[in-house]
């Protein structure tokens, strides 16, 4: 009887080791922190060869990418709507094909190294079809794509 609760114990503590949140090294720990002193409540996850922090700053929600080195490569912030964009994205999106479409989500992409960019997902009324279209902060298209069928578009394997 006792092997059978030490075996029962042993599947427990490995079943919660295995179904607990991400992990990320230290070094990756503490360059978020730095970055964002004040950002708690962060969810790690990974998206291939990169860490992955989840949390709320600003109301939105944020997510940060590092590679294994602890370096910044790129951030998102869910704006949802395009009630943040730039002025200019938002006339570019009011005069292109798209713009009789349901926006469903929208986000601020920064880099380090690049300039940010606005990323618009819309779907067509009465179809299921979903579409992003990538902006320069200035309004300039720098991709449309059917996204209908595809996974994580926005991820840092996306851009690099």
């Amino acid at each position: 009887m006792n092997k059978l609760k030490t075996s029962l114990l042993i599947l427990m503590l490995l079943a919660s080791i295995s179904a607990s949140a991400g992990y990320a090294p230290d070094s990756v720990q503490i360059a978020l922190k730095k970055m964002y002193p004040t950002a708690v409540g962060i969810a790690w996850s990974q998206d291939k060869a990169y860490y992955v922090a989840d949390f709320m700053m600003n109301g939105f929600d944020t997510k940060v990418w590092f590679n294994s080195d602890a370096e910044w490569v790129m951030k998102q912030t869910d704006w949802e709507t395009l009630d943040e964009v730039p002025a200019a994205v938002f006339n570019a999106f009011a005069a292109s094909q798209f713009s009789d479409g349901v926006v469903q989500n929208v986000v601020w992409v920064q880099f380090p190294k690049w300039q940010p960019i606005v990323a618009i997902q819309v779907g067509k009324p009465n179809v299921q079809i979903k579409y992003q279209i990538l902006f320069t902060p200035k309004g300039e298209v720098l991709r449309q794509q059917n996204i209908t069928y595809a996974y994580n578009t926005l991820g840092a394997s996306t851009f690099l």
